[in-house]
């Protein structure tokens, strides 16, 4: 496997780094101070040799003869080098202290390391959060919450592991390099003899990297499950406690942990597996080498004693090196899964974007006009069909009709949520998809059906979005909105929290938050989502004060379940299957005997 290729594994990370502006060119550092640190290591391992050889024929001479060591000692002042003593004590501190800068330059790699990758997770994690908040809403419509979830908590760390501890990689490979020129040095035969073990553990392992990048898209699959599987129970904890299902969806989630676990099961015992395989390869190749060693020292009459133990010794640790160098790849391999679903994310296919134009919208002058208007979701299903009516400056425009005939897609279109058709939607005579988004949507208001809420205090979420407001123009909202009196009753009054999504609120009190963040906006035109659906008559009422009063000089469009909230609309359009049947007055449509009047006697003594 070609680990440094454009489409192999590290080729991919890196792809993804320079995407982040964490340009892989910064390794340069890590690397630099791991190859010094190989380097050090080289030479306290080259050292031993003559310190042995030394110890053993208690005779240091011939170290001012060696080649490598003799120019040394030619510079060094003769007290260090006048006898047998003097040269162990300078070659044991040579010894010491390459020891010692060889850890202190690992360590520095080390940290090195840990900086450049965990600014390389920090920026894509933003990366990732950046490129979420740019997709559609249509890719949020079909997609869940708990796999994007996973992917900062889980996916973002695994696509990038393995070069968190690269630097352990690189310096095996230069210890490796080291390793082999030293025993090259000793004894060329017996070097040429020991290659084909690197060979045979290559080859021991490939198979099982295989394996294990097999399992890596299951993990990956099995990880987004649970994570969806998390969100979406705790989410809608009341369903689970109100049908009593507790124990069906602990099995349920105990069957996909189950496979999670099995999972892991297999790739850890598939990974640990290999260290075995190693050593017992490794063992029958130094009985081996051993053989050879004796071979060489008593028929052949070459090398010491010392030379061989030294040997030996850099055998096991070349194998030990070896061995981490194959654990890159068993990470590289477990990595392939997260990378892949990495990748996805930062392409631009299936992620529904809704391109903006570059005209600023500066206020709604003439009116809005749905021409011809239609809409198919993605897999053929048309959800709106020749949608045409206009909506003057200043006036209010009710949208009635059954549920899912397509009212709030309307509202999507008209938010740019969706992207619609070229010159299907209308602003003061130019095509909506000419204004830049952000433009836009600063003169719209929008008060859903769904209430959206954070978990933060109430002040945060009847100011969320908005800049530079006073506390006279929230407490004004407040009023507006009917709040007081709740805000009152609260022990921290406005800086109390709300709960995640609301949840401490009713039903009524999140509309009425919903409500005074739209008032607090001050846009000129405002979107109402079904937004009286959720009250009881009571509240409704109190409601419908604050909205008769909010779209004074307004341009309203109000999507209406109770036709009794839309009765000062200027007109009514009503849809029913995606298609306008009806539009005029309440009055018209009343007298017209259709769609609208069967809707009215509905609702006539509800």
């Amino acid at each position: 496997m070609n680990l440094f290729g454009k489409r192999t594994i590290l080729g991919r990370i890196a792809v993804i780094l320079k995407g982040v502006n964490i340009h892989p060119a910064y390794l340069t550092i890590p690397i630099v101070l791991s190859l010094m640190s190989a380097a050090f290591e080289g030479m306290s391992v080259g050292l031993l040799i003559p310190m042995l050889n030394g110890f053993l024929t208690k005779d240091f001479s011939f170290v001012k003869n060696s080649y490598g060591l003799s120019t040394l000692f030619r510079l060094l002042p003769s007290p260090l080098t006048g006898s047998d003593k003097s040269i162990f004590g300078t070659l044991l501190t040579i010894f010491v202290v390459s020891v010692i800068l060889k850890n202190v330059l690992k360590y520095l790699s080390i940290v090195c390391m840990y900086f450049y990758a965990t600014r390389a997770h920090h920026h894509l994690r933003k990366k990732l959060f950046h490129r979420y908040l740019s997709f559609g809403k249509l890719y949020f419509d079909r997609t869940s919450t708990g796999h994007h979830s996973t992917v900062f908590s889980e996916f973002a760390y695994e696509a990038i592991r393995p070069i968190f501890r690269i630097d352990k990689y690189i310096n095996a490979f230069f210890s490796l390099v080291v390793y082999l020129v030293v025993m090259a040095t000793i004894s060329w035969q017996l070097t040429l003899f020991a290659l084909p073990i690197f060979a045979v553990l290559h080859f021991s392992v490939r198979g099982i990297m295989k394996k294990i990048q097999g399992f890596s898209h299951a993990l990956a699959k099995s990880g987004s499950e649970l994570g969806k599987k998390t969100v979406e129970i705790l989410s809608n904890i009341a369903l689970v406690k109100s049908y009593c299902t507790e124990k069906y969806e602990e099995r349920r989630y105990s069957e996909i942990s189950d496979r999670r676990a099995i999972l892991d099961f297999r790739v850890s015992t598939i990974q640990e597996i290999t260290s075995p395989i190693q050593e017992i390869i490794t063992l029958v190749a130094a009985i081996i080498l051993f053989v050879g060693m004796l071979y060489l020292m008593v028929r052949e009459q070459t090398g010491t004693s010392s030379s061989f133990i030294v040997y030996f010794y850099i055998v096991l640790n070349a194998s030990n090196k070896f061995s981490t160098l194959t654990n890159l790849r068993s990470i590289l391999s477990g990595a392939v899964g997260s990378l892949q679903v990495i990748e996805d994310l930062l392409q631009d296919d299936g992620k529904e974007f809704v391109p903006g134009g570059e005209k600023e919208f500066s206020g709604l002058r003439q009116g809005i006009e749905f021409r011809n208007l239609s809409f198919v979701f993605p897999g053929g299903r048309e959800v709106l069909s020749n949608i045409s009516f206009s909506v003057a400056k200043g006036r209010m425009m009710a949208i009635v009709g059954p549920t899912g005939g397509g009212k709030t897609t309307l509202i999507n279109l008209l938010m740019r949520f969706y992207d619609c058709a070229p010159s299907a939607l209308i602003v003061d005579g130019v095509d909506i998809r000419d204004y830049s988004i952000p433009s836009l949507r600063r003169h719209i208001a929008l008060v859903s059906q769904e209430t959206l809420l954070l978990h933060d205090t109430l002040h945060a979420n009847i100011t969320y979005g908005l800049e530079k407001v006073s506390p006279a123009e929230v407490e004004k909202a407040i009023d507006r909105s009917r709040l007081r009196d709740f805000v009152s009753q609260l022990p921290e009054g406005t800086k109390t929290l709300i709960g995640d999504r609301g949840v401490k609120l009713s039903g009524g009190e999140k509309q009425r938050v919903s409500i005074a963040r739209a008032l607090l906006k001050g846009a000129e035109i405002l979107i109402l989502d079904e937004a009286t659906s959720s009250l009881d008559s009571s509240t409704e009422r109190l409601i419908q004060e604050a909205i008769d009063e909010a779209v004074k000089e307004k341009t309203a469009i109000v999507i209406a379940h109770r036709l009794s909230t839309i009765k000062h609309a200027d007109a009514i359009v009503v849809i029913d299957h995606g298609r306008i049947v009806e539009q005029g007055t309440r009055e018209e449509l009343i007298a017209a005997n259709g769609k609208f009047r069967e809707l009215w006697e509905q609702q006539k003594f509800v």
